[in-house]
């Protein structure tokens, strides 16, 4: 008979299968992984995760939401590291293509349109809209002084549609015979801040 684990202990069993369950989607994709496999990988039988994860949905909500919240840490960072406020929009960008670039699999998970579950739990609805904050409150930030012009929120999403855009063709290898990506999104942001400007 298995010793009851302390909540910490549970918290560190789980953030171990959560590690191995980003690797598995890094290298074979969402759809790919199950239980079955992460208990493979682990040296454990299936049933054993049951006492941590209730389903493979509850697994992958758990996956989102630390990925929303490790997003939501790098975005806040770099908002906090400037006062200037083009030095914080350039910040911001850097911090978001490093994140997605640095954990592909967590970036992929927080922005899968392929999700099972369309209601999300309260604690994930909590991740997405702070990580959705952090990309809109710059913005409003550089409206409010004058640096920019018109509807914060539209213009937030201007801006992070394009960079997520960019960022999805190249993980799908759709800009391997484009121009440099640098360039790309140097010149995408440009024209939109173009428009924007006051």
């Amino acid at each position: 008979m298995a010793l009851p684990l302390t909540d910490e202990q549970v918290l560190d069993v789980r953030e171990r299968i959560r590690r191995v369950a980003e690797g598995q989607i890094a290298r074979e994709g969402i759809s790919a992984i199950s239980l079955r496999s992460i208990a493979g990988e682990l040296g454990w039988t299936a049933a054993s995760l049951y006492r941590y994860f209730a389903s493979k949905q509850e697994l992958l909500s758990a996956m989102r939401i630390a990925a929303h919240n490790r997003f939501a840490d790098r975005i806040e960072a770099a908002h906090d590291s400037t006062a200037n406020l083009w030095d914080r929009s350039r910040a911001i960008g850097d911090a978001y293509l490093d994140f997605a670039e640095t954990q592909p699999a967590a970036y992929q998970l927080m922005f899968a349109y392929d999700q099972e579950d369309k209601k999300d739990p309260p604690e994930l609805q909590r991740a997405r809209k702070r990580s959705s904050l952090t990309l809109t409150t710059y913005v409003v930030e550089m409206v409010d002084a004058g640096l920019l012009q018109g509807d914060p929120v539209v213009l937030a999403h201007a801006f992070w549609a394009s960079l997520h855009g960019l960022v999805v063709l190249r993980m799908a290898g759709q800009l391997d015979h484009s121009p440099p990506f640098d360039l790309l999104r140097r010149e995408t942001m440009r024209l939109i801040t173009r428009g924007a400007r006051a």
